[in-house]
């Protein structure tokens, strides 16, 4: 009974790791920056954004869009990879949302747009 517990527990620990260890560095930074970082520390952590915004509100919209070739292979089509993050910040500059799309180009390496329906095709 106890070596089953066991496999249970380690199975469970391969697993986190595993997740952990596909999640992209800008989704870890941003989940630890939501509520507590400001505008001027994200941008000098992520660099500067592709895209920005003022909303009705007032609030500063940010958007990051993380570009990655996929070479084409027996198994897999060539194309571009998009990732698109959306920040939104506070009027004290305090990043409060953040969301993540991602895409596949499949057979394109120059995109006109990074996700379909994306913030770039709504600015």
């Amino acid at each position: 009974m106890t070596s089953i517990r066991w496999v249970s527990v380690v199975s469970v620990l391969v697993g986190l790791m595993g997740c952990a260890a596909f999640e992209a560095k800008e989704v870890t930074y941003l989940r630890s920056a939501e509520n507590r970082a400001t505008q001027e520390e994200v941008t000098q952590h992520l660099g500067a954004p592709a895209l920005t915004k003022t909303s009705p509100a007032g609030e500063s919209i940010l958007v990051y869009q993380v570009k990655e070739q996929q070479p084409g292979g027996r198994y897999n089509a060539p194309g571009m990879w998009c990732d698109e993050y959306v920040l939104t910040f506070d009027s004290q500059a305090i990043l409060r949302q953040w969301t993540h799309k991602s895409y596949f180009h499949g057979g394109e390496l120059q995109p006109t747009y990074c996700v379909p329906g994306g913030a770039d095709a709504k600015l």
